[in-house]
């Protein structure tokens, strides 16, 4: 075995799955409780990048304000879709499939509409040089230890307010049982949009730092949140660091399994580890069994 390269790859592997971790609790946030598979988050996720893109290159705005652009993006359009789509569909009573249905329309219609405004090429961000640093044989960028900072730095920011705040309790409330919650007085409209925040929020910081590096493209999105999701699952529904573990989890894997598989048998990897995990952990690796 080629140390080295094993070394390589796990530095490869924890900024990568710190990607996934931070999809992972986005997503999970929103699951855990709205129960909607929301699909539609590549939007944000998407949006944040391309809003970014938007405000660099042609309004000429800075780096730094271009991203915080970005961020407001990806806000706007999670809570867009929750108060134009979802909310006016509970009412109306749809089931759990058919927000989902509704969900993967806008997944697919959104790559769409980012093509015809911007077009199929892709796109960059300018964005500020990129030093590396070499950690003996490890070759380390200046982004890379960044994003590791900021995703476990805004992890911990997320499951400190789950726990300790007191709109964190309602959501545990709403998680746990939606119809007592809202008879003693908390409101399940305003817990609902608060997640879709959060977790959109999270999602469009993750965007932005794929493309700070990468490019945007109008399709961006739909791979990172099925990542997402997994690590949610492999985690546990409802526990912030159990889908920041399965997605670091995912990311390693992935990243090892170059040692020996071409990269296009990644995704193979990553539902063949959910799979293993979930036929011995069904409630994930830090979940709750049912009672």
């Amino acid at each position: 075995m080629d140390l080295t390269l094993l070394a390589q790859l796990t530095v490869s592997g924890v900024v990568v799955g710190s990607t996934y971790a931070l999809l992972g609790v986005s997503f999970g946030v929103i699951y855990a409780t709205t129960k909607i598979f929301h699909l539609a988050h590549a939007v944000a996720y998407a949006g944040a990048a391309y809003a970014a893109v938007w405000s660099a290159n042609t309004l000429g705005l800075p780096f730094w304000p271009a991203l915080a652009v970005g961020l407001i993006a990806a806000v706007l359009l999670g809570l867009g879709i929750e108060m134009l789509f979802y909310r006016p569909m509970r009412k109306r009573n749809a089931t759990l499939l058919t927000l989902f249905l509704v969900s993967l329309g806008i997944s697919v219609a959104f790559p769409n509409l980012l093509q015809l405004l911007f077009g199929p090429e892709n796109q960059t961000l300018p964005r500020p040089d990129n030093p590396t640093y070499e950690l003996g044989s490890v070759t380390v960028s200046r982004h890379d230890i960044v994003t590791v900072a900021i995703v476990w730095l805004l992890i911990a920011a997320v499951a400190l307010f789950i726990a300790r705040t007191r709109f964190g309790r309602s959501v545990t409330a709403m998680r746990t049982n939606p119809t007592m919650a809202e008879a003693v007085g908390i409101d399940g409209r305003r817990v609902y949009s608060m997640v879709f925040v959060v977790g959109s929020l999270l999602a469009g910081v993750a965007g932005l730092l794929f493309t700070a590096k990468g490019v945007a493209t109008p399709t961006m999105g739909l791979q990172p949140t099925l990542i997402g999701f997994i690590a949610a699952f492999l985690g546990g529904i409802g526990s912030q660091w159990g889908a920041a573990l399965g997605g670091l989890a995912l990311g390693l894997i992935s990243s090892w399994s170059a040692m020996y598989l071409q990269v296009d048998y990644g995704p193979v990897v990553v539902f063949g580890a959910m799979f293993l995990v979930l036929l011995v952990r069904p409630q994930g690796l830090l979940g709750k069994a049912a009672a």
